[in-house]
């Protein structure tokens, strides 16, 4: 687990916030492989967070800025939901990488 000084954030709990909105689209519209995504969370620069979802040698990524990692952390930990814009990120990181999946069997 990575601290992150600023914002003050773990990548555990930016994963967690990516995760529990990966489950909110499971459970809505189902998942086109058998099993999770991986997710991780780098820093590639001190402004935005590069969240990667992968699925055996398959990946996808996508980024959120410090405020909006920021933001999908706190709903997640008050149990609030989750952010319009960053499901949709999320959900287009998903199909994308479904299909990346389903083409290779």
């Amino acid at each position: 687990m990575t601290i992150f000084q600023t914002p003050k954030l773990t990548s555990s709990e930016i994963g967690g916030a990516v995760a529990e909105i990966v489950l909110h689209d499971l459970r809505v519209n189902s998942l086109g492989f058998e099993g999770f995504p991986q997710v991780t969370v780098l820093r590639p620069d001190k402004d935005i967070f590069e969240i990667v979802l992968k699925f055996d040698q398959h990946r996808q990524s996508f980024t959120l800025s410090n405020d909006e990692a920021k933001n999908a952390v706190r709903k997640m930990k008050a149990r609030q939901g989750h952010d319009t814009d960053v499901f949709d990120r999320i959900q287009e990181a998903l199909a994308r990488l479904e299909g990346d999946v389903l083409n290779s069997n």
